[in-house]
């Protein structure tokens, strides 16, 4: 039978199974680099405390909480493990599909206004993604588990200070962006920007393995992802990630020098900031630019569904989603 609309001999059945085809095997490639860009910051930083050691660096268990290792050479491996693990697979895959920096990591010229406005409001977003990652938390607490979140050591040397905020406002959106809206943002969207907006979000908060983490995550990568699509650049999400990240460092050192009943302050003003903001920056985007918030063609032969399915059922995303399971629940139990 033919079927004109799709081509001589191509009926839609057989167009959605070459495309599911293309999707597992597309989300198979990019669930790995994931995983290995993962592990790769890990053993990286492991590797920079390993070379100090070998190279006669003495260890100080003064700083048992750093390794043994002053807290300024631990945070320099930390950053170099961090930025290399996870920017050096993604540099590799585009090089292995020949792929553009251009085309994988957008920075088309946005303007100053749209950029602000698409700050503002993905910021807003994030302030928002703290309602339900503290609901989590709150069960996680009523079922005797810690509901702690991931922390790094610290002191108050002011140098050490500075490090670890460059490892926490700096650095993480730079790469995680390279990585999330960057690679596999990017290399989604020939499947259609809603899917991969969804997908990319998805895979973040996979990636921080943490039950109260991913859902934040999950729904500020929906935001980042929604304005990297409606600006064609990666420089409003990675502000988005910088002014989440620096509220966040605020009031942890609000908190450590001031104590929680400043930082819960601090922490509201902040917050009603944000999303007053945010919903001025959503009108102005909607109002300035006819159709911001309208959503795009979807394809009838592939639903969002089984895209869904397709990104997960595959070696990579399987292998993803044991490990994301497993270190959440292994995250439960670290007091």
């Amino acid at each position: 039978m033919v079927y004109p609309q799709y081509g001589y001999g191509q009926s839609p059945f057989y167009l959605f199974q070459r495309k599911k085809y293309e999707l597992k095997r597309t989300s198979n490639q990019l669930c790995w680099v994931s995983l290995a860009a993962i592990f790769a910051m890990s053993a990286l930083t492991y590797v920079c405390l390993r070379i100090l050691l070998l190279s006669g660096y003495k260890l100080n268990y003064a700083y048992s909480e750093f390794s043994g290792i002053n807290p300024v050479l631990y945070y320099f491996a930390v950053g170099v493990g961090y930025i290399v693990g996870l920017a050096l697979p993604v540099l590799l895959y585009f090089a292995a599909k020949k792929v553009p920096l251009s085309e994988g990591l957008p920075f088309r010229k946005t303007g100053v206004l749209k950029t602000v406005a698409c700050v503002f409001f993905g910021s807003a977003v994030c302030m928002l993604a703290n309602i339900p990652a503290d609901i989590v938390v709150s069960i996680e607490q009523y079922f005797n588990f810690s509901g702690n979140m991931p922390s790094m050591p610290l002191t108050d040397d002011p140098l050490v200070l500075f490090l670890y905020g460059i490892v926490i406002v700096i650095i993480p959106p730079l790469v995680e962006e390279m990585l999330f809206r960057g690679m596999i943002l990017q290399s989604l969207r020939r499947y259609g920007d809603g899917f991969a907006v969804v997908a990319s979000a998805f895979l973040f908060g996979f990636y921080h393995a943490n039950f109260a983490q991913s859902v934040f995550a999950i729904i500020c990568g929906l935001a980042m992802g929604f304005v990297v699509i409606r600006t064609g650049s990666l420089l409003p999400s990675i502000l988005i990630h910088m002014v989440n990240n620096s509220v966040s460092l605020g009031l942890e050192m609000v908190q450590r020098y001031q104590g929680e009943a400043a930082a819960a302050s601090l922490n509201s003003i902040v917050m009603g900031a944000l999303l007053i903001l945010g919903i001025v920056s959503a009108f102005f985007l909607a109002v300035r630019y006819k159709g911001f918030f309208r959503a795009g063609p979807s394809d009838p032969t592939f639903r969002f569904s089984s895209k869904m399915g397709a990104l997960f059922t595959n070696p990579g995303g399987i292998v993803m989603l044991i490990y994301t399971v497993g270190m959440s629940i292994y995250s439960l139990t670290s007091r």
